[in-house]
């Protein structure tokens, strides 16, 4: 039989495979949805993946950390040494609470999958279920490893234990689908190169002696000294870092005081340090302690600022790229595939794209007409759930398929 024969015959198992799986797929993403939970802490759904792989006669393994699982789907005689196609999808939620309106929200105040990861773990369950189906029918020549990786939301991510537990032994390529409220439902969305940005938080606490506001200059004023930082920062960023590095300094939380006539002794501030590349994206974490105190100084008050290591930018490999796209065009059709811009969001599986060449796809789950959706990591965030087919038949082709030169 010829490659191109054997190829239509996979992908006709495929669709097959899907179309009777989706209404499962739906049902599990829901339950997993309404039982969000946050990073090294997904016990529940870490259960749910692991009874949903061995019901399907697949062997899933729990990460040593306690939660996440990775699975392998082997065709007869397999020879690790061919190397693995690895899939993976983050299962954390975030801790957020839900107003999206569904029947299947949180159950969980204040914990939402505000992000789509409840979407990613059903696509990659759905894979190896369809994967599954394809072995059995002699369809199946790669081996593919399923990682199911948890705390994807915290810094700098999840996937760092995840790889320290080997799930990137003998993984030759790696895949991954991010749910992007940008795009319509029906096509995923690439780009070659940078496709997130590099993340880190900073924190800066200051403190003084605290008085009386009718007595300032007896004290120092903490308060002005965090709206300085809030105001400056960012500004004087963009005059020390190459402004095509793209860095930016977003404060997300001020506290300080709890009553108006009395200066606090303390007060905080945090926010995240954004950058599209890493030359800028160091810059900027060495000259920000130094700009932080420069601005407070003349309050007179103390500062210590702490910028916690995140996430690298995430930067897709050519050929992975070229894999994917591939796959959406056979499976959804040209119109499948679009291009995207890089982002400042910040995506651990750039830790995993260190290691291993791949990429990583925004999966459209904007309904088509719609002008605009609630972005992620908000709490009215809906995914369409018309995406969770589209991802799966895009992942399994690419997982089972070959690359051939010339195609």
């Amino acid at each position: 039989m010829s490659p191109i024969a054997s190829d239509a015959i996979r992908r006709a198992l495929i669709d097959r495979a899907v179309d009777e799986l989706t209404d499962e797929l739906v049902a599990l993403r829901r339950d997993i949805h309404a039982h969000p939970e946050v990073g090294n802490a997904e016990h529940r759904t870490t259960a749910r993946i692991v009874e949903t792989l061995e019901r399907a006669g697949l062997v899933a393994k729990v990460l040593p950390i306690g939660t996440g699982a990775w699975c392998d789907v082997l065709p007869p005689g397999f020879d690790y040494a061919q190397g693995l196609v690895g899939l993976r999808a983050d299962i954390d939620a975030l801790p957020i609470g839900e107003r999206s309106g569904l029947d299947f929200a949180s159950v969980h105040p204040g914990v939402a999958h505000a992000c789509g990861h409840d979407v990613h773990t059903a696509i990659v369950l759905g894979v190896g279920l369809v994967l599954a189906q394809l072995r059995e029918a002699g369809q199946l020549t790669r081996g593919v490893r399923l990682i199911f990786q948890p705390a994807e939301e915290s810094s700098p991510g999840g996937a760092v234990d995840a790889i320290d537990g080997g799930v990137l032994t003998d993984v030759a390529e790696i895949y991954a689908l991010h749910c992007d409220p940008r795009t319509d439902t029906g096509r995923i969305a690439l780009k070659v190169g940078p496709i997130t940005s590099a993340v880190d938080q900073v924190r800066v606490t200051l403190t003084g002696t605290g008085g009386h506001t009718s007595r300032p200059h007896l004290s120092q004023d903490i308060v002005g000294a965090l709206g300085a930082l809030a105001t400056s920062t960012q500004l004087l960023l963009s005059r020390r870092v190459d402004p095509r590095s793209g860095v930016s300094l977003m404060w997300g939380r001020v506290q300080a005081g709890s009553v108006a006539n009395a200066i606090p002794s303390s007060g905080e501030i945090e926010g995240t340090l954004r950058a599209l590349d890493v030359p800028g994206w160091q810059q900027a974490k060495e000259l920000v302690p130094q700009l932080c105190a420069e601005l407070v100084r003349p309050f007179g008050v103390e500062a210590q600022v702490t910028v916690t290591d995140g996430v690298p930018p995430a930067v897709n490999h050519t050929r992975g790229v070229r894999r994917l796209t591939r796959a959406g065009e056979e499976m959804l059709g040209p119109a499948g595939v679009t291009t995207t811009e890089q982002s400042l969001g910040g995506e651990d599986f750039s830790w995993m794209l260190q290691r291993v060449p791949g990429a990583l796809a925004r999966l459209g789950v904007r309904p088509p007409g719609t002008a605009s959706t609630p972005d992620i990591h908000q709490p009215n965030f809906v995914a369409d759930e018309g995406c969770i087919p589209i991802g799966l038949r895009v992942l399994a082709d690419v997982a089972s398929s070959t690359e051939r030169p010339g195609i």
